[in-house]
Formats: C-alpha cells, sequence, structure tokens
C-alpha cells in the first residue's frame, strides 16, 4: 500500500488498514513501509536553474514626505534571459 500511494505516511495507511479491519500497530506500518529513493525529487538548485529567466525582484517603498503624505515607490531586478 506504501508504493502505491507513496504520499501516504503511516498514520494514514495505519487508518486505511483499520477500515478494512486489519488490527495493526501504526509503528509495525511505519517499520514495514517502503523507503523512498534518495534523490527522486527536484532540488531548489535545480529549480532555480530551470525557471532563471522568468525570476525577478520587486521592492515597494513607501515614503512619507514633510507633509505626511505617502509617496511610493518601486524598484525591480528582472533577468533578461541571458543566463
Amino acid at each position: 500500500m506504501s508504493v502505491e500511494n507513496s504520499l501516504w505516511g503511516a498514520p494514514r495507511i495505519h487508518g486505511e488498514l483499520l477500515k478494512l479491519g486489519s488490527e495493526v500497530a501504526q509503528s509495525t506500518v511505519a517499520k514495514y513501509m517502503a523507503k523512498r529513493q534518495p534523490g527522486s525529487g527536484q532540488t531548489w538548485k535545480t529549480f532555480l536553474h530551470n525557471h532563471v529567466t522568468g525570476i525577478g525582484a520587486m521592492d515597494f517603498l513607501v515614503v512619507p514626505t514633510i507633509n505626511f503624505g505617502c509617496c511610493l515607490s518601486w524598484s525591480s531586478c528582472g533577468t533578461n534571459g541571458d543566463a
């Protein structure tokens, strides 16, 4: 069951087994769950490398004026796709 539903943890599988009528402890389910393959997902470094052309940054600033008004300012920094 843990192989077919890799995102399910021991509590979820334990609950499903109880619904099916299997009296087994949650610790036993956790002990015999299939181990996940290390490195099977995408890392942050890979994600950033793949999406570098679409990533940008922008800061919004509120600057109070002498008359207690607000002056909105922003600065942006984006990539131009030359990565």
